[in-house]
């Protein structure tokens, strides 16, 4: 076995679906960034690299590559690396196993690049973009840069900041806003994401960059419930939606939040998928389609909604455990109860 293709296989720790593969040794070929940076316009240079894969063709017994690591020096390869990709593969199983999503295919036949950079302002981007680099038909990647790594040490802003990220690159696009950003798959992502992994009964540390996973839960109460609030107690017309204010951005998320907290995850998948163009205000109308041949499900509301009035995309569905007050486009209005909902 020759030098390029030595690997260390390491099972990753979202289960039998995915796996590591780190290289042992440099690249031969030095892979150079996609993207140019000042002030002489050039790509940073990248020597090591760790790969993501995952069994997502049923048809294939062979593993597919959805991510490529690369570092600058052994010992970021060494640590964060690893870290990176599994936390990665771990939101990945999330997107393909529940919300039945995958990255775009192409770009890169699904793989997304991900750059772990020294310089640049602290942070992340990501972009979708030409790879002179690339192999293959098309030159066409999915890129995502950490910047600034001797910066980024808290580790719950490592796994906000890649969650952020992976948001751009998997999630459908929703955008148009001034502010924060105009995209609002990023912000959608990190809470979607975390709120995710605080749920998971087994989630350890050592799966989140090191952060305990208390703080994880803490972050996600403190910045996910307000919004979840806002999504479930307003209901879901176009004039909350359509600004391109943080305050809308906020809406939505607070709506897409609130619809992870009660549908079967598979529906909230498609209702991603439903969405016809980028504009906010198709989201309403794509929840109550999403609900159409959804088996019937039971969720019980938390604890901070009990005793409020909210809105539920069941209008056309039967439901047992709580009265309708209102109906309104598909949208039906109850006193969240504390005993559970069934929806049939």
């Amino acid at each position: 076995m020759t030098t390029l293709a030595v690997f260390l296989a390491l099972k990753s720790l979202c289960g039998d679906l995915t796996e590591v593969r780190q290289r042992e040794a440099p690249l031969e070929i030095v892979k150079k960034s996609p993207l140019k940076f000042p002030p002489n316009k050039k790509p940073y240079e990248f020597e090591w690299l760790t790969e993501g894969y995952a069994h997502a063709w049923t048809s294939s017994l062979e593993p597919q590559l959805r991510f490529r690591v690369f570092a600058q020096d052994r010992k970021v390869h060494s640590a964060l690396s690893i870290q990176t990709t599994e936390l990665l593969l771990k939101l990945w199983s999330y997107n393909f196993s529940e919300l039945k999503i995958d990255h775009k295919p192409d770009y890169s036949r699904s793989c997304v690049d991900v750059y772990l950079c020294f310089a640049g302002d602290p942070g992340g981007e990501q972009l979708f973009d030409e790879d002179p680099q690339a192999k293959g038909m098309s030159s066409k990647v999915n890129t995502i840069y950490i910047y600034d790594l001797p910066s980024l040490k808290e580790p719950l802003e490592k796994v906000r900041e890649l969650c952020h990220e992976y948001g751009h690159a998997s999630l459908p696009a929703v955008g148009g806003y001034d502010k924060p950003e105009y995209w609002a798959n990023g912000y959608l992502g990190e809470k979607l994401f975390m709120s995710w992994l605080a749920q998971q009964p087994n989630l350890s540390s050592d799966q989140i960059f090191d952060c305990d996973p208390a703080l994880l839960k803490k972050w996600v109460a403190k910045t996910c419930e307000p919004l979840i609030t806002k999504g479930a107690t307003n209901y879901p017309a176009t004039k909350f939606l359509v600004g391109k204010t943080s305050e809308s951005m906020n809406h939505y998320i607070g709506l897409m939040l609130w619809m992870q907290s009660i549908l079967p995850q598979k529906t909230l998948g498609r209702t991603m998928k439903l969405m016809r163009t980028y504009n906010p205000k198709e989201v309403p109308e794509a929840i109550v389609n999403a609900m159409d041949g959804m088996e019937s499900c039971t969720f019980t509301a938390p604890p901070y909604l009990v005793g409020k009035k909210v809105w539920l995309p069941f209008g056309y569905l039967k439901i047992t455990g709580a009265t309708v007050l209102s109906r309104n486009g598909g949208w039906i209005c109850i006193t969240a109860p504390k005993t559970p909902i069934s929806v049939l």
